[in-house]
């Protein structure tokens, strides 16, 4: 069975979501059992009280952005729930930034939730979003139903700094599930292992607000990496570490240059994620291979 949440204060706009979703998935086969929500209240209690595997999500209720400023209420209650977020007047860039702080705070901690929302026009074609949605719910089912349950404990553990007990909650997921990508992708950014070539899929899929704050840990921890070689120790700061570059000339100027533009990318990345292009994900590639030739 495939439960899914309708949260819209329009009855007619509901009733076509229903109709939309049925079509989506008719070659699917599952049985479908609909819940409606006509206020925010109203859905926050049925999510309190319910388990759904979608949610679709109308961003104008009696405010302009009332959706949206549930959402991280959402994403903490439910984070392995999909979401269709279903708008006439914000895209999926709009929104990912009004939710900018809480997608830092998770993102870099290797809580993914961003991995399981879309934002839609009223007017689009929801079926590729409705059928992705389906496919991740079903991938969660293969392992059983205490998958959902250990996805919750992992986060548990990485709100108390509990890094080494979460690492086996992720590892325990895979082993229940072993197509699903989710618990893979959190321990390479938990250990630090993503790349900027990896941050750079996620932008070229659409991504970009979650690609950006990746392409930032990157280079924040390639960067920190890299003065350890230079000086023996470790930088908490890497402004001040740039800062000891220019002063002690342990590196040539070329290199010193290259540093403090990988710098300035990471702080773009990390605080202004929306802002950050193809070709800023291409440049730190290439600069940060520069920066790293062995020749200091």
């Amino acid at each position: 069975m495939y439960k899914v949440l309708i949260a819209d204060d329009d009855h007619e706009d509901r009733e076509l979501l229903k109709l939309e979703i049925q079509r989506a998935l008719q070659g699917a086969g599952p049985e479908l059992r609909f819940r409606e929500a006509g206020s925010i209240r109203e859905a926050v209690k049925l999510l309190e009280t319910h388990v759904f595997d979608l949610m679709t999500l109308d961003i104008e209720f009696d405010r302009m952005t009332e959706g949206v400023d549930i959402l991280p209420q959402v994403f903490e209650t439910c984070p392995t729930l999909n979401i269709i977020v279903v708008s006439g007047k914000l895209d999926k860039s709009e929104v990912s930034e009004r939710l900018f702080r809480f997608t830092k705070d998770n993102v870099l901690k290797g809580k993914r939730w961003a991995r399981h929302f879309d934002v839609l026009d009223k007017k689009d074609d929801k079926s590729e979003a409705i059928l992705r949605a389906y496919e991740y719910a079903r991938r969660q089912q293969e392992g059983g139903d205490s998958v959902r349950e250990l996805f919750l404990l992992a986060e548990s553990y990485l709100e108390k700094n509990m890094i080494d007990k979460c690492l086996d909650i992720y590892q325990k997921i895979q082993r229940l599930a072993p197509h699903e990508t989710e618990s893979t992708e959190n321990i390479r950014i938990i250990k630090g292992e993503v790349s900027a070539q990896q941050a750079y899929e996620y932008h070229r899929s659409g991504e970009q607000v979650v690609a950006a704050l990746l392409l930032g840990y990157y280079l924040e921890n390639r960067l920190k990496r890299f003065l350890e070689t230079v000086f023996g120790r470790a930088f908490a700061v890497l402004a001040e570490g740039l800062k000891e570059l220019h002063m002690t000339q342990r590196i040539s100027r070329t290199k010193s240059d290259l540093f403090s533009d990988l710098l300035g990318l990471r702080n773009k990345a990390i605080h202004q994620p929306a802002s950050v292009s193809e070709e800023d994900f291409k440049s730190a590639i290439r600069k940060m291979e520069l920066l790293e030739e062995a020749n200091l």
